[in-house]
């Protein structure tokens, strides 16, 4: 055998050989690298859950409900709290002889824009220019819809959480009241359609004047503002505790 082809063999000998060496070694390895793996995770699943539970436990310590003012409040009113659990909009519901009043807001959004606002409240300590700031940055949406018979009426109004005051942003009739309170996707592109009528600022004072006094008739004032913002706190803070509680079942 030349010296060539020797050299070639056993070449090819040793490639041979390290490839089974490598598979081998491939075969054993890769299960210890998987098996890490899986050690790691669910390591990290656990410190995760244990967070979890120490979060909860202090939230569930540190939990709190509506105060007795504000249930008796309720109760004069005739207003009613419906169950929007796992959803950041809060709606009321408060029934006279021939109509039907519903109110939407938004827990999160009053919560967050709560905590900004006291942020600048504490700068403002030192900074005047930040008061004309705060107006503008506490102000939070909440929709009225007045409902007579088969027809409604909506309201958009800003409430300034500086002040608990209600400021009207637009009108909105209603043929089918069904339309106006509905929370698809269908019903929603139609009401954003609607003509809501002028910038409501533009409208004669005298008419201003007298919607405003037709929604403080109905109980839309400074008493409703103080609720929701109360309520919002209660509502967001219990939504947080389920959010903590299953995301700890889930990570169990």
């Amino acid at each position: 055998m030349s010296s060539r082809l020797l050299v070639q063999t056993i070449r090819s000998n040793l490639r041979s050989s390290l490839l089974r060496n490598q598979l081998v070694k491939s075969t054993i390895t890769a299960p210890r690298l998987f098996s890490s793996g899986i050690i790691r995770k669910n390591e990290n699943r656990q410190q995760l859950h244990e967070v979890l539970s120490q979060e909860l436990k202090f939230e569930e310590n540190d939990a709190f409900g509506l105060d007795e003012s504000f249930k008796t409040y309720l109760e004069e009113n005739k207003i009613e709290i419906i169950n929007t659990d796992g959803k950041v909009l809060a709606e009321l519901v408060k029934k006279t002889a021939n109509e039907t009043i519903h109110i939407y807001f938004d827990i999160l959004r009053i919560t967050q824009t709560s905590f900004e606002l006291k942020q600048l409240q504490e700068q403002a300590d030192n900074a005047d220019y930040l008061d004309e700031e705060m107006q503008d940055i506490g102000v939070v949406d909440v929709n009225v819809v007045v409902v007579k018979d088969t027809k409604a009426t909506g309201f958009d109004l800003a409430l300034s959480l500086t002040d608990s005051s209600f400021s009207i942003s637009a009108i909105t009739n209603f043929e089918d009241a069904k339309i106006a309170l509905d929370d698809s996707p269908v019903a929603s592109s139609i009401r954003d359609l609607k003509y809501s009528g002028p910038e409501f600022t533009n409208l004669a004072e005298e008419l201003q004047e007298s919607f405003n006094q037709y929604l403080n008739s109905r109980g839309i004032n400074s008493s409703l503002a103080d609720f929701i913002l109360a309520y919002a706190g209660v509502k967001e803070n219990n939504e947080y505790l389920d959010w903590l509680s299953n995301l700890k079942k889930f990570t169990a």
